[in-house]
């Protein structure tokens, strides 16, 4: 990714993330992170000759104005100077509406015999709220594995687990975070994405990849190379705002992750 000095909220925050890591990692695992701190486009180089850098460096970057944060035109401060109130009111209440629209997707649902690996672009508002994916009613996603696998609805999150694991499905996102209002794949942005290619290496027995809807079709092909041992469908969006197929055709079309 290009180097920059201007970075979303939900990249800030994934790039302290990544420092704080890598400032108690060992010397191994720091080449990896640094790697992932590049993707995002922020690069240790292009402010210091440095070698270790720590949150309150990169804060300060911040501070002086060296690094930036998008978002409608407003700068956030970390200083404690005698700055205007109202304008610090202001500042608190949009770091409060950044903080809302600022979302983390679900840790992966996988075991270690997983053959296929289910990746949407970002769980819902509902699902994240709750700690289970697909969980609005809307999404037919588990009326489709149900249907694909000639199995009853599962009922509860548990049934649900049991389910995937009979068949060695895995679930997780291509975006680790981002920026997000409601839970329309249209309006995300600033995603960062998980280390997809890492999972891959640290499970081999995945041999299928599915992309749920086309947001999760874009996000892949931004962030990621196919891996050459791995298929990939790209498939119909499970969304109930999806109705440009119907759920005849989209079980024909998820039941490729089978073939």
């Amino acid at each position: 990714m290009d180097r920059k000095t201007s970075f979303t909220m939900a990249e800030i925050e994934a790039i302290k993330k990544l420092v704080n890591e890598k400032v108690i990692a060992t010397s191994n695992k720091q080449k990896a992170i640094r790697d992932k701190i590049r993707k995002i486009g922020f690069h240790f180089s292009d402010f210091s000759s440095k070698k270790g850098y720590t949150i309150k460096d990169f804060e300060e970057l911040i501070s002086s104005g060296a690094i930036k944060i998008l978002g409608e035109g407003i700068q956030r401060t970390f200083s404690t100077g005698n700055s205007n109130p109202i304008r610090q009111i202001a500042l608190k209440a949009k770091d409060s509406e950044l903080s809302k629209q600022h979302k983390k997707s679900l840790e992966p649902l996988v075991d270690g015999s997983i053959e296929i690996l289910i990746l949407g672009s970002m769980p819902g508002e509902y699902s994240l709220s709750v700690g289970e994916y697909y969980a609005h009613s809307g999404n037919r996603f588990w009326k489709i594995i149900a249907q694909i696998t000639n199995s009853k609805i599962p009922k509860s999150y548990d049934e649900k687990r049991g389910l995937l694991k009979e068949y060695k499905i895995g679930l997780w996102d291509v975006a680790d975070s981002a920026m997000r209002i409601g839970s329309l794949d249209s309006n995300m942005t600033g995603e960062i994405p998980n280390d997809i290619n890492e999972f891959l290496k640290n499970h081999s027995k995945i041999k299928v990849v599915g992309l749920n809807g086309g947001k999760a079709v874009n996000l892949f092909n931004k962030f990621f190379n196919k891996q050459p041992n791995v298929i990939y469908y790209n498939l119909s969006s499970t969304s109930g705002a999806n109705t440009s197929i119907t759920f005849e055709e989209s079980c024909r079309d998820w039941q490729r992750i089978f073939s």
